[in-house]
C-alpha cells in the first residue's frame, strides 16, 4: 500500500471430493483434528508450496508465497525437523516463501521448537505472525528471530487506534519501522475499510477487495 502492487500470495489448503466440489476446512478440519490427520493436510500442503515457487521461479516471478505451520505441524517434532532439513537442501526458496504462525502457537513454542525455526531463520527463510490479539507485542523481540511480517484485523487495528488506547499506536507502528516488522492488515473487503487502513499506515493489505481466492492450477 498504497499503490496496490500484488506483492504476495497466501496458500490455503482445500480437500477435493471424488465428485469435484471443494471442501473447505470449516467441514473438514475437526474431522481431521479426531483422526490424527491435520499435520499431514499440513505436510502436503507445505510440500505443495515448494512446488509452486519452483513453478513461480521459472517465469522469474518475484513474489511472496505464504504459508501457514500449524500448531500440530510444529508438534511432530520428527516431520518438522525432517521438514527443516529439505529446505536446508532447498535454500535458494527463501526469497519467495515465507512461514507463518499463530500469535497463540508462537507464544507456546517450546525450546526445541524455536531450534528448528531459528534454523530456518540462518537459511534466510522469514516468518509471518497473524491472528494477533495483543496489538502491543515487542517487534524487537520478532524481528530477532527473523519475524519480517505481522498480520492483524483490519477492524481490530481501526478500533485499537480510535479507542482509549490509542495514543499507544504511534509508538506501536515506530517500533516496527524500526524493528523492519512490516504491518499486514487482513480483511480488508470495502474501499471505506481500505481508507482506514492507509491513515494508519499499513505496508500491505489483504483481503477480498485485492482478488478472492482461486484453485491452484495444474501444470500442463
Amino acid at each position: 500500500l498504497p499503490q496496490r502492487r500484488r506483492r504476495h500470495f497466501e496458500c490455503f489448503s482445500r480437500v477435493r471430493a471424488p465428485d469435484g466440489n471443494v471442501i473447505g476446512p470449516e467441514r473438514y478440519l475437526a474431522l481431521a483434528e479426531r483422526y490424527g490427520l491435520v499435520a499431514a493436510v499440513d505436510n502436503m500442503l507445505l510440500f505443495r508450496c515448494v512446488q509452486l515457487v519452483r513453478r513461480m521461479q521459472r517465469t522469474n516471478a518475484t513474489a511472496g508465497l505464504f504459508v501457514n505451520i500449524s500448531e500440530h505441524t510444529l508438534a511432530d517434532t520428527r516431520f518438522f525437523a525432517e521438514f527443516v532439513t529439505f529446505m536446508a537442501q532447498n535454500a535458494d526458496l527463501a526469497n519467495n516463501l515465507v512461514f507463518e504462525l499463530a500469535e497463540a502457537h508462537v507464544r507456546r513454542l517450546t525450546a526445541i521448537q524455536w531450534a528448528e525455526l531459528d534454523r530456518l531463520g540462518s537459511l534466510g527463510f522469514r516468518f509471518s505472525m497473524d491472528q494477533v490479539a495483543d496489538i502491543r507485542f515487542d517487534a524487537h523481540a520478532l524481528d530477532k528471530r527473523n519475524f519480517r511480517f505481522v498480520k492483524i484485523d483490519a477492524r481490530k487495528l481501526v478500533d485499537f487506534a480510535n479507542g482509549a488506547a490509542g495514543a499507544e499506536y504511534p509508538r506501536i507502528r515506530a517500533q516496527m519501522i524500526e524493528a523492519r516488522v512490516a504491518l499486514v492488515v487482513e480483511k480488508v473487503e470495502s474501499e471505506q475499510v481500505l481508507v482506514e487502513v492507509l491513515d494508519l499506515e499499513a505496508d500491505y493489505g489483504q483481503g477480498f477487495l485485492f482478488g478472492e481466492p482461486k484453485p491452484l492450477k495444474e501444470d500442463k
